[in-house]
């Protein structure tokens, strides 16, 4: 799964969600079926850590309002 910048989505990037306002952190990639089936979800996407929400799950096919990418996760 890639981010619409370009970048390969990865566990534990930094991102940003609705429109760039909300900081967040990549929790879970879901883009098989094993995953969808395993979330009781039926569409790919990303699970993302925010702290005014907890776990979000944002739909890959989400054009309007896409993950934005920030940076790698520091070690």
């Amino acid at each position: 799964m890639r981010y619409k910048s370009g970048e390969v989505v990865e566990l534990g990037d930094l991102v940003l969600i609705e429109k760039g306002k909300t900081p967040g952190r990549v929790h879970a990639i879901v883009e098989s079926d094993a995953d969808m089936k395993e979330w009781g979800l039926d569409e790919a996407g990303i699970s993302i850590e925010s702290k005014p929400f907890g776990l979000v799950f944002w739909p890959e096919a989400e054009v309007n309002d896409p993950v934005i990418f920030k940076n790698r996760k520091e070690n």
